[in-house]
């Protein structure tokens, strides 16, 4: 490999996430000027925006957390959650969350919901984020369901083809919007055959 190649992958390698950055950005400041100049106006809708803010916040988050962080291309040694990640690819039924876990997330989301309604501040911000969290890890484990193809169909498909067929796209696990604007949607769709679907749903 030559040294320019070199430099060209590793110039790559450190834009594609500060284009991705960028983007949020370029997104997320006219929408808190909006909430912002709101406020005097409508304090609920001052409150739900931020809530939304924040809940739209982490849909980012864990696009660049599952692209950037469970998917570095190039990296020969995998740490802790990497591994953990690549477990849960080849062992797609295996999720490391428990049911008292997710209803833990639950209660620490309704708590943090009704302390944003009674301080009526920019603490929504961070509840809403807590709540998209909580909804990562309920939708992911509602994706591994047979069912959630009749309720999220895309999602249930994104994500069959993350793990069955593209690694390095369909990224997103709450929203699609994000591999759409970034670029990681599927190059095209692909009949699920029979061991594909087997395998997904239940693993050796």
């Amino acid at each position: 490999m030559s040294y320019n190649y070199f430099m060209i992958l590793r110039y790559k390698k450190i834009m594609e996430p500060v284009k991705c950055i960028a983007t949020y950005i370029s997104m997320i400041i006219p929408l808190l000027i909006f909430i912002i100049i709101s406020r005097p106006y409508s304090s609920s809708f001052f409150q739900a925006g931020l809530l939304f803010t924040g809940w739209f916040t982490w849909t980012f988050t864990e696009y660049m957390l599952h692209r950037f962080g469970h998917h570095e291309q190039g990296r020969e040694k995998l740490n802790a959650s990497q591994q953990l990640h690549q477990y849960h690819h080849t062992h797609p039924t295996e999720i490391k969350i428990t049911v008292v876990q997710r209803l833990l997330f639950i209660g620490i989301s309704s708590g943090s919901l009704w302390l944003s309604f009674w301080l009526n501040n920019y603490f929504s911000l961070i509840s809403g984020f807590v709540c998209g969290i909580t909804m990562f890890f309920l939708m992911h484990y509602i994706l591994h369901q047979k069912w959630s193809v009749r309720i999220f169909p895309r999602l249930h498909r994104y994500h069959i083809y993350h793990h069955c067929k593209y690694p390095n796209r369909c990224h997103g696990i709450t929203v699609p919007w994000w591999d759409l604007i970034f670029g990681t949607v599927p190059p095209k769709e692909i009949a699920l055959n029979e061991k594909v679907l087997t395998f997904y749903y239940k693993a050796e």
